[in-house]
């Protein structure tokens, strides 16, 4: 290794740099000729200016030039192999020159990023909705089923899940030309609050007037236009049986109790998934509301520029620059949390690993940061006291749609071909 760490102190880490002459040889024979390819001298071709000649001219550029070579070479990998995070001072280089045909060795002093060690973070309290996989499972099935209903003609009343046609004049037709015609299902609302409930308990040729009635907002009580129905057919609906020959047609599956168990499956493992995310989400948020202190600057600001140049319109106003940048400030927080409590509680990831990692392509300090990372927070999760909390099925949406169709009595209103204004 071309690196020592021979020296700690406090957030200090001084670090001894040597290239052997060979390679500092090579360097300087590289930095002369990409100078004499680019100089122009008279009575020389470019790349043939002898070195004495371009020593002489440009001794000290090209000290400096091989310097910062051999600095770039010898610390790639370093951070990889000393689990350090920077912080916004930079590095400290000993100004020491390299001397062509004598090793080069200088130390820099790196000032590293000391997180605070993390508190409050076993036996967060975390609370998951109740959730019954059984309900789920019968749920799906009363969905798919739904996809197989089929319609039969009736001369019964409507009712929840039945098909309706009506008829009513066209607006653009000539007096005698066709009715147009409206259907609908029962329950599905596709026209709006009210509508359903007028045409549940109709019969085939029964007619009835309709109008929308504003029942909240700034006019309470206005109508609009009247309009009138005539029932043309209600059919009945009619879903399959739940048998092995629904499982085979719906899901593909030899009997219904494999349809069932399969739907089981599926349902545990979206459930899971999204507890884990649910879960993950309460105990990092609560970490981060009870161990604050002020992060790396630089890490904040690329990681800002990464969420900004990931803008699919690539343009960012100050309002979306100032949210990227606490996202990240957050994120940066999160990322050297868990990185603490994976050094405190010693949650190691195998050099075997690594080495795999590393040799599909992965970056050592990359795969390591994000695995020691996953353990951390399996580690909080597992010490973390989970409540059940049940949901409340009581609970009424709120109705966003502030009219409602209601019957009026034709000859109290005013009828008007649907469609008019």
């Amino acid at each position: 290794m071309a690196y020592e760490l021979i020296k700690e102190d406090g957030n200090k880490r001084v670090v001894q740099f040597t290239m052997d002459a060979a390679e500092l040889k090579k360097v300087f024979r590289k930095v002369k000729k990409d100078i004499s390819k680019e100089v122009n001298i008279k009575g020389f071709r470019p790349g043939h200016v002898p070195d004495s000649i371009i020593e002489k001219r440009f001794g000290n550029i090209i000290l400096s030039e091989v310097a910062e070579t051999a600095h770039k070479q010898l610390s790639e990998g370093i951070f990889d192999d000393f689990d350090w995070v920077l912080s916004d001072t930079d590095p400290e280089f000993e100004g020491v020159l390299p001397v062509e045909g004598e090793n080069y060795v200088y130390t820099t002093t790196f000032h590293i990023f000391l997180t605070p060690e993390p508190v409050d973070y076993t036996e967060i309290k975390l609370s998951v909705p109740s959730y019954s996989r059984e309900k789920a499972v019968e749920e799906t099935i009363n969905h798919i089923r739904q996809q197989f209903v089929t319609f039969d003609d009736t001369d019964q009343s409507s009712s929840h899940g039945d098909y309706v046609a009506l008829e009513y004049p066209d607006p653009e037709g000539d007096p005698g030309s066709d009715p147009k015609v409206l259907t609908a299902v029962i329950g599905q609302n596709d026209m709006g609050p009210g509508f359903d409930e007028l045409i549940t308990g109709v019969k085939a040729g029964d007619t009835f007037t309709m109008q929308m009635k504003v029942e909240k907002g700034d006019d309470p009580g206005l109508k609009g236009p009247a309009h009138t129905f005539t029932v043309k057919e209600v059919r009945v609906h009619s879903l399959p049986d739940l048998d092995d020959e629904f499982a085979t047609k719906a899901g593909g599956f030899d009997t219904m109790e494999e349809f069932r168990q399969k739907l089981m499956d599926d349902v545990t493992t979206r459930f899971d998934a999204e507890m884990k995310s649910f879960s993950e989400r309460q105990a990092i948020d609560h970490m981060l509301d009870r161990n604050v202190f002020d992060v790396p600057k630089f890490m904040v600001e690329n990681l800002t520029s990464n969420y900004i140049s990931s803008l699919e319109d690539g343009d960012s106003t100050e309002e979306t620059r100032e949210a990227a940048a606490e996202m990240a400030e957050k994120k940066v927080r999160e990322f050297l949390i868990l990185r603490e409590i994976a050094i405190q509680e010693s949650l190691e990831i195998s050099e075997d690993d690594i080495d795999k990692a590393v040799a599909a392509g992965d970056s050592r300090a990359s795969y390591l940061d994000r695995n020691r990372n996953d353990k951390a927070l399996e580690f909080v999760l597992n010490s973390a006291v989970v409540e059940e909390k049940e949901q409340d099925e009581n609970v009424v949406e709120p109705e966003v749609v502030p009219w409602k169709w209601v019957s009026v009595d034709p000859a109290e209103a005013e009828v008007t071909q649907e469609g008019e204004e």
